[in-house]
This record gives C-alpha cells, structure tokens and sequence, in this order.
C-alpha cells in the first residue's frame, strides 16, 4: 500500500521504456505490460524477506482477493453443472463485488488512512481498509465459515450462497460438516494427519504463506488439539481452516506481534448532562449534478434568469416551470424572488415553505475567495474535477492540510469531547475519513450496521470461535505491523458494535417497529434512527453520522432525477421517524457531494464535474424558508466566477456551513472553531462565515465583533474588470490569413458573423486597438469550441511574445463564453494578433473585447442579511431525560486530557500547484 518513490520510478520506467532486467521481460515498446507486470513482481521491494520484519511494509488484503485465494487454496470446486461462482451482489455485504465498484474508480480511495494510530503517525495509508465496516467484516467471516462447515449453499441470512446465480433450490443445514448436496465445498485433505501440527503446517502455509506467529499458532493448536484426540480429524481440520481465517496474518501481509490480550472496548458510564443534538449528513458520492435542485424562477431584478437557466442546460437538462415547486426566496437577497425545486424533491420543498429547510446556492471547498480573475487554480492547494482528491478533501475541509489525517466532524467530535460532551461518531456505509480525529484523542468510529441483528456462528465447528477471534487478533506490541494493526483493531470494534447491537435490540423501543420504505438508502437512514434511539443506551448527547448514498457520475446520462426521487422518499421517511421519537428539533440533515456539475451539459447527453454545486440543510431547528450566499447571476460567460462550461468558483465555502454548525453543536470558543475548521480564518467572520443563529432558531452565538480575513496565504478576490469602458472589435472585421473564413452557420455570435479559424497556423489580427493612455490593459476573446480537444494559440500584442492562450470547450459550437487575458498597450493604436499553435487549429472567434480596469465591478461574493420575516423559534421538545432506560454498564470511557489548541500558525505551507479540473 505504500511503495517507495524508488520502487514507482522503477516501475515507471519499465512502463515507458517496455523494457525491463536489461530487455530479458517487454519488447521494447512504450506501454509494453509485460515489462510493467515483471517489474512489480521481481522487484526487491517487492520480494526481499527482510521487508517481511518491517512494521510499516505491506497491506490489508481485498475482500474478493481473499475470498478467491480462500477458494483456490481450499480447492473449492463447483460439483454442481451449470452452477458458477460469479462473486457479485457482495459490494454491500463484504465490501467488494465483481463489476460493483461504487464509481468508475474503484471500491477505496488511494490516499485513505483509517483512524488507526500507528498508521497516522507513520504518515501511511491503507486505501484496502475504507471497506472495512463491522457489518462487511462479520459477514465475511460468516460466510466464509459456513462455506467449510456446509459448502457453498444458503443456510441462513449470512452465507456465500449469494456468490452464484441459478440456485433454484434451498437446503437445510442441519449438521455441522454436511456439505454432500452442496453444490460446492472445500476439497482440502492435507498430505499428513498424524498430528495437529502437520495440520498446522499445511494450512498455515496456504492460508499466511508460513506467517503464522508462535503466539496464535499455539492458541489454535489448543483449540484443536482437543477434538483431533477423539479421531475427529475432518473436523479438526474445518476447525483449523475457520480459525486460521480467524487470523491478522491471513487478512495483512504485515508481520504479526500481539499478545493474545484480548482488546478492551467500553462505552461512557454516566448519563450526559446537556441535551441531545445530531448532525447527518447525506453524502451523494459521485457529484451530484444540483442544477436542477434549485432554479431560478420567475419576479428577478435584472434579466430573465430562467431564460438563462433554460439556454444553459439545453432542451435536454433543463426543467419546464411545470416540473418546479416553487419557493419564496423574498428574504433572501438573491437576483430573483421566486426559485424553484424539482418536483422530485417536492418534500424539501415543503420543507423549505415551513420554514424548516435552507438551501446553500454554489457552494464548495474553497481555499479563499477568488474569481476567474485571480490565479484561481495556482491559489487552490488541492486538485480540482477527481473525485478522490475532491471527496478526500470535502471530508477533511483543510484547504492547507493544517490538521493532516483529520476530518471535520472528527475535529469537531475532538473538540466537543474536550467541552465535556459525551459524543459519538458514526458511519453509515461512508464518511470514516470524515469522522476522524486527532490522533491524541483517538476518539472511535462506529460502523452503523444496515443488516438484520442476528446471533453469529450458527451451528458451530468452534463453540467459542468469535472470543477466540479476539485473542487471535489480541492488543498488538510496540513493533506491531501497523496493516496488522489496522485489520485486528477494526475486528475488535466490528465485534464491539455487534454485541452492542444485539443488547439494543433487546430494548423494548426496538422491538415490533419496521422503518418505512425500501431500497439502500431507506436502509442506511433507518439504521441511522436505530442508533439514535439507543442514544440513551449509550448515554451520548452529541453526535455526527455520514450516510452514503451513491451513483451520481453522470457522465453519460441525465439520471439524477429517479436519485433524487429516492433521496425525497427517504428524507420523508427519516424525517417522520425523527418526529415520532421526539428527535426534529434536535437533528439537522445536511446534503454533500464531491463537487457540482456542470450547467451545461456534454455531448454524451450527462453532465461533467465541475466545481459549485447547491446543497440543503433541513430540521426542526432550522431557521429555514432562506437561501443563503449568493446564487450565480448571470448564468453565462459574464460571471465573474464562470470557468467554463458552466462550471463556477463557489461563492460560499463549506467552512461558511460547518462555522454555524459547530457553533450550534456547542463550540462557540474562537480557538475550538479554528482547531475543527482550520481554515475559516480565510473567510471575513461577518460577511463570509454563517454563524448559529444564521441557520438555526435556536443559536447561541453573541457573534459581537466581525473578523476580515486572517489567514496569511488567503487574500481578498479580484475585482472583476468593469463593463464600461469597454471597446469591442468584432473579429469579421479585421484580418485574417486564407484558411480561415466569415461564418453565419452557428447561432448566439454577434455582428456580422464570426471567422471560422483554420488549422495550425492560422491566425486573426486586430490592426487598430486603442489603447488610450497605454498600461494595463485586458483583452476578452469571445469564442466557441464544440469539440473536446481546447484550442491553443498564441499571443502577440505589437509583436511581442504574450504567450499562449488555451481556448477551453464549450458545450457546443452554438455556445460562446469569454477568454481573458491580461497584457500590456501602448498608447494609440496597437495589434493583437493570435496564431494557432496546435494541430487542432483555431476557435470560431466572434469578437475581441478591450477592458480597462480602473473601475472595480462587485463580484458577487456572498453576503449574509440580516433575517427578517422569520418563523418564531420553537419549542425543542427534547425530553430532559432519555427515553431509553440504559442497561447497566460499568466499564469507563478513556477520556483524553484536555489541551491548548495550538494558534493557526502565521505562514502557511506554500501550496504545490494544482492542475485545472479534469474529468
């Protein structure tokens, strides 16, 4: 999971060369695979066994892998004709299914750490262990288990009977080892039986590769031993394949230390002492394209904004008038007074008219404020358009990676916890990156089961097989390997959070009540309501959960509007739950995504990653019936924060929406809100940040003073240039070179048409171009580009070199949007010429614009209003003491010592450049 910068070059070499060991592997060629598949495999850092001695060498394992090496070494074979092992509808269950990966890039992000220690202070990742869930690790070890005792047949809920199809039958498995009508079971026999040992031996070299430690192997052998003395030697054998499944050693590569020292979990002791609050967040992975969640509608101030709307997206992703619930947003400060909400989400819109639903218009990560006018890409520390840079950093929202291997709801946990509140951070199929906190604290991570609780190892081999799991995967030692490490504490909390499941559901409150609905989503929101019932079980009062609800790339195809229609059912039925359990007032629901899409849409007929996106917050407490910062206007080329293709810079950042939260979840401290959300410094506390009272009826904070920004590598954006004076000189009436030509073919150009650039080498040149006075002067190409391929030229301004500019796609070649360049005039008359510098050729050039910038135009940065017009508060309605009567527990939680968070430092890291969004 971690090779060296050594090891990537040698590989990349062989890659690029298609030669490697001197030319004995690859022919030669770039690319060649041979070569690259040779030099992964016979590198030294690849076989040398001293590395076996390494704490910080190797990985956690791949679900499937594992189960296809337990397979393929266990001699599973398929008895049955026409009965195919095809691993898939397992991504929800193990974590991995074949051809279900979650997006086009893969099941795990590379860059991933969980909240293990010994890996965060190393500086590794274990990209393997972001599926990892107690809910996918039990049911692989169940099924995994009920594969050796039965075969390959569905015996009860958790089995591998899901990994074929056309099972047409069901059986009974009414004893342990009777796999004789099973259409597939483990062939293993090893070559000796006269002893545990020889057992032993065999298995643990086909299972750990002959890694398994003194210390576990001798705790199997104890197991086993008992059961070979009678002559059982097929059982002994099934007991020893489960129990060394059972082991760090099959599921890491890294070396083993532990004592056996079964790991000690424990919960809080005392009931807390303030009320109840939770913060869920639903995360659309994927980028979810919101264009359509929020429109502008009708009674704007300047212009016809749904007309802009309706150019934008096209006949194809636009919504008609029809299709829209229309919203007041009179109170709001926006461009218009009515917006509209698909009809998809028809329940948000309720929300929203109640007063209990705020909507966030182009929002995002942001490392300041900026506009198309400042060095927007050379100014943001992160790469913009991927999705595993973008969700890794809407989880961290720490533009300068001031608190590395952090998020913010686990900085806010750490912070809360330090407060005296009793919190709880809690993942409900996504969002551990975000949940976790300062390695000091080491605050834990609760995965949300979404499956039935149910008793495990059922008709047992090993009694006991799951205590003995424990002191298998025990309290590691100092030199420990930290992937072994990482697998044994997750099965410690796996196991943990089972037993604690099955005490809840034992409760009274959980018992005859089904959570409405159906599907995933329904599925993750009501495991979400299950744990927050058991708050009082558990005896926490603050807590955060991330639930995971994907499929938005929509490269390919305008599907948003059947994710939205699940998204609508599910928050009604969430919602209604959280009414009846008394929980409204004291939860909030947040949206959140990778990143917006574009406003215009590709030629594949989908969307492509952009960057702002509009988002929704709704609950009881909500100060709702707004939309707050600023929803772009125009929605053309014009704006000031336009990128192409209608993508915009935000306007607001997520730190402005975690600022109110946090306040709201009880951090109204200065220092506590700069440790959870690093960056807010960069954003002006007044004008730029929500505070708790901005979004919740209930806000506390006395917010007396406004802070400008303060942050040092954050400055104020750029003004955009102003409209006036500006001169246009329109391209069909100037010169060109013979391959290019006047061209009426396409709509939205103005004057008299627009030249039509030929290929390499041709060029326009503007002879007479005022200058004035001469300085500072900035040149605005207006222009369309309908294939993918940019088109690059450069720039001569009275024969001197400028450079060269890069003419971006548009959403077609009727689609026009502005390139500015900033150069230098002479006084008078100056030529501006530009050449096509690529084989591609030119754009359709319409115009070319000369601004001047000695008038500042406002660039529509956010700004918070003073509310007026709004709901009275209401009621919380939170019962002062819980509803759930806990069961007794006695063991204390860890409660870390409080310390100072540290002042933001005064010089930032100097952020490495980033390049521009890529699809």
């Amino acid at each position: 999971s971690n090779p060296s910068r050594a090891f990537i070059e040698r590989v990349a070499t062989a890659y690029a060369t298609g030669s490697y060991d001197n030319g004995r592997f690859g022919s030669g060629s770039y690319g060649d695979l041979g070569a690259l598949v040779a030099a992964i495999l016979l590198d030294d850092e690849t076989r040398k066994p001293v590395l076996d001695s390494d704490p910080a060498h190797g990985h956690i394992r791949e679900p499937l892998v594992k189960v296809l090496s337990f397979f393929r070494s266990m001699g599973v074979s398929f008895d049955q004709p026409l009965s195919l092992s095809t691993l898939m509808s397992l991504e929800s269950r193990i974590g991995q299914g074949s051809y279900e990966p979650p997006s086009v890039f893969s099941f795990f992000l590379p860059e991933y750490t969980p909240n293990v220690p010994a890996l965060q202070s190393a500086g590794l990742v274990a990209p393997e262990s972001m599926v990892l869930s107690g809910d996918n690790l039990l049911e692989l070890h169940e099924g995994i288990f009920g594969l050796v005792k039965f075969g390959l047949k569905k015996c009860y809920a958790d089995s591998l009977e899901g990994y074929r199809v056309g099972l047409p039958w069901s059986m009974s498995c009414n004893e342990e080892g009777d796999t004789e009508k099973a259409p597939a079971h483990s062939t293993y026999w090893p070559p000796s039986t006269a002893s545990v040992d020889d057992i032993l031996d065999d298995l643990s070299m086909l299972l750990t590769s002959g890694r398994l430690t003194p210390k576990n192997r001798a705790v199997i052998k104890s197991v086993v031993e008992s059961e070979f003395n009678t002559g059982n030697v097929a059982k002994s054998i099934r007991m020893t394949q489960q129990l060394l499944f059972a082991t760090p050693e099959f599921h890491s590569t890294s070396v083993t230390r532990n004592s056996n020292e079964v790991r000690e979990l424990s919960g809080y002791t005392h009931p807390p002492a303030a009320p109840y609050k939770a913060v869920v967040l639903l995360m659309m992975l994927g980028g979810a394209d919101s264009w359509n969640l929020l429109v502008p509608h009708s009674n704007c101030a300047i212009g016809n904004q749904y007309a802009e709307y309706k150019t934008a997206r096209g006949s194809s992703h636009s919504l008609s008038t029809t299709d829209l619930a229309p919203i007041s947003a009179l109170s709001s400060d926006q461009n218009c007074n009515t917006f509209g909400v698909t009809k998809d989400l028809d329940y948000l819109a309720e929300l929203y008219n109640s007063g209990e639903a705020i909507f966030f218009p182009n929002t995002g990560i942001l490392a300041k404020s900026m506009t198309k006018h400042d060095d927007w890409n050379g100014d943001t520390p992160f790469q913009l358009g991927a999705h595993n840079s973008m969700v890794h950093e809407f989880y961290r929202n720490d533009a300068f990676n001031e608190r590395p291997n952090s998020g913010v709801f686990g900085r806010m946990v750490d912070q809360l916890k330090l407060r005296g509140y009793q919190t709880g951070a809690n993942a409900a199929g996504a969002g551990s990156a975000m949940l976790t906190g300062d390695t000091q604290y080491n605050h834990p991570i609760r995965g949300v089961t979404t499956t039935h609780v149910d008793s495990l190892n059922k008709i047992p081999t090993v009694e006991n097989i799951y205590d003995i799991m424990k002191e298998l995967n025990g309290v590691g030692q100092h030199d420990n390997g930290v992937m072994s490490e990482a697998w044994s504490s997750r099965v410690a909390s796996g196991l943990f959070e089972h037993e604690e499941a099955i005490e809840f559901s034992q409760l009274p409150q959980f018992s005859n009540h089904a959570y409405p609905g159906e599907g995933s989503l329904n599925s993750r929101f009501g495991s979400v309501m299950k744990s927050m019932k058991s708050r009082g079980y558990r005896k926490v009062n603050r807590e955060f959960y991330v639930v995971k609800h994907d499929g938005y790339d929509h490269h390919g195809s305008n599907d948003v509007s059947g994710k939205f229609k699940s998204v609508n059912d599910a928050i009604r039925n969430f919602v209604s739950e959280l009414k009846s359990n008394d929980l409204w007032e004291s939860t909030v629901l947040v949206m959140g995504s990778d990143f917006g899409r574009s406003l215009n849409p590709n030629s594949s007929g989908g969307s492509d990653h952009a960057w702002g996106g509009n988002y929704f917050m709704v609950g009881g407490s909500v100060r709702g019936g707004k939309i707050l910062g600023r929803y772009p206007q125009p929605l053309t080329p014009d704006h000031p924060n336009w990128i192409g293709r209608g993508r915009f810079i935000p306007t607001t950042s997520w730190d402005a929406v975690w600022n109110g939260i946090g306040q709201w979840m009880g951090l109204h401290d200065e220092d506590e809100l700069n440790e959870a959300i690093p960056n807010r410094g960069s954003f002006d506390t007044c004008t730029e940040l929500f505070t708790d009272k901005d979004l919740f009826n209930d806000g506390a904070c006395t917010c007396s003073g406004c802070e400008t920004v303060t942050w040092p590598p954050t400055t104020p954006a750029t003004s955009s240039p102003t409209q006036a004076p500006r001169t246009i000189y329109q391209a069909e009436e100037q010169s060109w070179d013979s391959s290019g030509k006047v061209n009426t073919g396409k709509s939205g150009w103005t004057g008299e048409g627009y030249v039509n650039m030929g290929g390499k080498s041709s060029w326009v040149q503007f002879k007479t171009v005022d200058g004035g006075a001469g300085g500072a002067c900035t040149l605005g190409f207006r222009y369309s580009v309908g294939s993918s391929l940019p088109r690059s030229c450069t720039l001569k301004v009275n024969g001197v070199n400028f450079g060269t500019v890069t003419f971006s796609s548009t959403a077609s070649w009727d689609a026009w949007e502005y390139d500015y360049v900033e150069t230098t005039c002479l006084p008078g008359n100056n030529v501006i010429k530009i050449t096509a510098s690529t084989n591609e050729g030119g754009p359709n050039l319409d115009r070319m614009d000369l601004l001047t910038a000695t008038t500042p135009q406002p660039t529509n940065q956010p700004t918070m209003p003073v509310p007026t017009n709004l709901p009275t508060p209401k009621p919380t309605n939170q019962p002062s003491a819980p509803r759930i009567t806990p069961a007794p527990q006695t063991a204390a939680p860890i409660t870390p010592q409080p310390v100072t968070p540290s002042a933001p430092p005064t010089v930032a890291p100097t952020p490495s450049p980033s390049p521009a969004p890529t699809e």
